[in-house]
């Protein structure tokens, strides 16, 4: 057993850190795997052995916190929120016994049957968006496909009008920075605001559904309420439908962004899934471990344990750092270069693992699956515009690429 050590020189917030995390994620592991941040009272774990023990160790770990604001909300927020936003644990951050029947529930209603039929109408929506820009000389990436596609797939599979998307995608992105990130008291409000709208929305819709139902998980779900009601009931409906709107796309989005990056840098890695779109399946897993979409996820220790050797009290909050866990050299060779190739990409923990494994996996492969196919096929001279400035989202826990200018026909 160590003394855990307490460390005030990293902050997840910090521009640089945000920029690009993986300099001091390799200095953490490096310094010790667990250590203390007294700036946001939490214990920071940063190995991979230590982080996938605590994903499948639900007897000493608790999900409770994990949707929980990292930094404190003002008073008038607060209010805001307990006036109009009706939240209990739910599949994020649930225990049991409540997260097992909601968990079925969502499983029975995300069939393969479903993400079939879905299939065609997302390579259609996807294709069209490629078409729209294939000539133009550059374009914001992010903005003309990675942003709109996931959007699009998550609302269309809860049966969200399409003219609702813009709506829904800025209340999920102000959303986590409200969480997971340091806004000004008044933004705050602004986003309390926010998030008391989103959650009616849901609820009027999910009302909507119930009087008449249709062809999407949402109604779905109040099918199988009314043929299960011991399992879930409208309530909990509504704080899944909520769930699975904030989560269904946004690491989608921040997983083909960084993925295209990653490729239009490492130009032989672009050219070998032009030549070889086999290679893509594998391509998509090397992205999610390379620069994947979260950078890190919560617990909160149920009972006084150790992680890493040190002793980590009961009701700590816990950060693991998944990011670094991607990047750990006891678990991947050479963690820090981009290979489409690695033998044991698949096995990185950007979806988690245990009984928390990410719903949405399936979903989130066939999307970055369909963008990388469509742009090799169609795009195949894409090029990054050189000497951009990048930007990412300034929040502790999703990393996610706000710009990427590209020049789809490739530079002259």
């Amino acid at each position: 057993m160590s003394k855990c050590p307490v460390a005030h020189d990293y902050n997840p917030l910090d521009p640089e850190t945000v920029l690009d995390p993986y300099p001091v994620f390799r200095r953490l592991r490096e310094e010790g795997p667990v250590f203390y941040l007294p700036e946001l009272d939490h214990y920071i774990v940063t190995r991979f052995d230590d982080i996938e023990k605590i994903l499948l160790d639900r007897e000493t770990w608790s999900a409770a916190n994990a949707s929980s604001p990292l930094n404190p909300v003002c008073e008038e927020a607060q209010a805001i929120l307990a006036a109009g936003y009706r939240r209990v644990p739910t599949l994020n951050n649930a225990d049991p016994p409540r997260h097992a029947p909601m968990r079925r529930s969502v499983l029975s209603v995300m069939s393969p049957r479903r993400l079939k039929a879905l299939e065609p109408t997302l390579r259609t929506y996807a294709e069209d968006l490629v078409r729209g820009f294939i000539d133009e000389p550059e374009i914001d990436f992010v903005d003309r496909l990675a942003f709109p596609f996931p959007g699009y797939a998550a609302f269309s599979l809860l049966g969200f009008p399409d003219a609702d998307t813009e709506t829904l995608k800025e209340w999920s992105a102000n959303r986590i920075l409200f969480t997971y990130g340091r806004l000004s008291e008044a933004d705050q409000v602004n986003v309390a605001r926010e998030i008391v709208d989103f959650w009616q929305y849901v609820e009027a819709h999910v009302a909507a559904r119930s009087a008449n139902p249709e062809d999407d998980v949402t109604s779905d779900l109040i099918l199988l309420s009314r043929s299960k009601p011991e399992q879930l009931n409208e309530f909990d409906i509504v704080n899944m439908v909520y769930s699975m709107a904030l989560a269904g796309h946004e690491t989608t989005c921040n997983t083909i962004g960084s993925g295209v990056r990653a490729l239009l840098e490492n130009r032989s890695e672009w050219l070998e899934l032009v030549e070889q779109p086999d290679l893509i399946p594998n391509a998509v897993e090397e992205i999610l471990r390379y620069d994947g979409p979260v950078l890190n996820h919560r617990r909160l220790a149920k009972v006084d344990t150790q992680v890493g050797g040190v002793d980590v009290p009961a009701g700590a909050n816990v950060m693991m750092c998944l990011a670094s866990a991607a990047h750990d050299p006891a678990h991947f060779s050479d963690p820090d270069t981009f290979d489409i190739h690695r033998a044991d990409a698949d096995l990185h923990l950007s979806f988690g693992k245990g009984p928390h494994l990410c719903l949405g996996a399936p979903l989130g492969r066939l999307e970055v699956q369909i963008v990388l196919e469509l742009l090799t096929a169609l795009t195949p001279k894409m090029e990054i515009v050189p000497d951009q400035s990048f930007d990412y989202s300034p929040n502790a826990l999703f990393r996610g690429l706000r710009h990427l200018m590209v020049a789809p026909g490739g530079l002259s």
